[in-house]
C-alpha cells in the first residue's frame, strides 16, 4: 500500500495547537457553515483560508480522489473528493461539506430509535434558530449534519492503514454554552 501524507492544515494530529489545547487539527470549521467563508486556521481565526491554499494539494502525492470515512455516520453516507487534475483542500472540505448537508430520507430516519430522533430533532431545531432565514433552514428539513449532533467541528483527517487513498475524519465536540 503507498503512503499517502495529508496536507498539513487538513491532518489530526495527537499534539494540540499551541493556540488552543483542545484542537488537535490546525484548521478550524463548523461543517455547519460553507467551508469556503469559514473554514479557518487557529494561528489566524480572524480570517478564511485563501485562494492559494484552497487550491493547495490535498496530498502528497497527489491523488485524484480521496475517500473520507467517518464512524460516527451511516455506512451508506459516501463522502468523496473528486478532481481531474489533483484532489485539493477546497475538494475535500466542499466534498464534507455538501455530503452533510443532504436531507435525510423518510427510509433512515425509520431506522432510528426514538432517542435518536429526539437528538437530531433538537440538532435541527439549534441549527435553525442559528440560520440567517430560519424559515429556509425549517423548510428545508432535517439533515445529515443534524445527526452529528453536538459533533460539528472539523478535527482533521488521518490516513487509512487499511485502504488506499482513504481517511478518516475526526470530528469534535461544540463548545458547551454557559
Amino acid at each position: 500500500m503507498m503512503q499517502t501524507h495529508l496536507h498539513g492544515f487538513l491532518h489530526y494530529s495527537q499534539i494540540p495547537q499551541p493556540e488552543d489545547p483542545t484542537i488537535f487539527c490546525p484548521l478550524i470549521w463548523d461543517l455547519r457553515e460553507a467551508p469556503a467563508s469559514s473554514a479557518r486556521l487557529a494561528a489566524r481565526p480572524e480570517s478564511p483560508l485563501t485562494t492559494r491554499e484552497l487550491n493547495s494539494p490535498a496530498t502528497q502525492p497527489s491523488v485524484t480522489s480521496l475517500a473520507i470515512t467517518c464512524d460516527l455516520l451511516l455506512a451508506s453516507w459516501t463522502i468523496e473528493a473528486r478532481n481531474s487534475l489533483f484532489v485539493t483542500i477546497s475538494d475535500v472540505l466542499r466534498a464534507v461539506y455538501v455530503a452533510l448537508h443532504v436531507p435525510i430520507k423518510t427510509s433512515e430516519w425509520d431506522t432510528l430509535s426514538r432517542k435518536q430522533q429526539d437528538r437530531i430533532h433538537e440538532a435541527f431545531q439549534r441549527r435553525c434558530r442559528l440560520a440567517i432565514d430560519p424559515a429556509q433552514c425549517e423548510a428545508a428539513g432535517v439533515m445529515r449534519i443534524d445527526y452529528l449532533g453536538h459533533h460539528t467541528l472539523f478535527g482533521g483527517l488521518s490516513p487509512s492503514l487499511e485502504t488506499d487513498n482513504t481517511c478518516i475524519l475526526s470530528l469534535r465536540r461544540l463548545p458547551r454554552s454557559p
